[in-house]
């Protein structure tokens, strides 16, 4: 009489190969996750920061374009800029360390540093002038940078209505 031996479970090897599979696999979607979820922390970052800049910008142009004459513009620096505006309401931008100061309001920090804010001046031409009588717009270059995150925004206001 024959004994017939049914085979069942796994061998050894074939366990450990399986294993081996599945830890290759788990492996590979491990570090998709991982990098799926860096790349959305440096974006949600990248994002915060460009926020930022881009309110501070919305803010200084829309206040430098209610300069309505030129004489109105008291300091007109690089670095700083006061005017008077459409409401005789006295308005200084400034640079103070990393901060972006409107008056003595903080508007955003995190700018670069020693130049985070730039004014430039320009004439009818469009080209640089230092001469308060001269200027019809203003260009401002902004920097800021939080966490390995950099924003660089420019625009420019116009000077309104000029009345001489």
């Amino acid at each position: 009489m024959k004994l017939f031996y049914l085979r069942r479970g796994y061998t050894l090897v074939e366990a450990i190969m399986v294993i081996m599979i599945l830890a290759i696999i788990g492996f590979g979607f491990g570090n998709f996750i991982v990098t799926s979820m860096q790349s959305a922390v440096f974006i949600s970052g990248r994002e915060t920061v460009t926020n930022t800049a881009r309110s501070a910008m919305n803010r200084m142009v829309a206040e430098l374009m209610r300069i309505n004459r030129p004489q109105n513009i008291i300091i007109a620096a690089t670095s700083e800029c006061q005017f008077s505006d459409l409401d005789s309401s006295m308005i200084d931008f400034k640079q103070s360390g990393t901060s972006l100061l409107r008056n003595s309001d903080i508007l955003a920090t995190g700018l670069g540093s020693p130049e985070g804010l730039r004014f430039t001046y320009l004439d009818a031409n469009g080209a640089e002038t230092s001469v308060k009588l001269n200027m019809r717009s203003v260009r401002v270059w902004l920097y800021l940078a939080s966490g390995g995150r950099v924003a660089t925004l420019e625009s420019s206001a116009r000077i309104r209505n000029l009345q001489w």
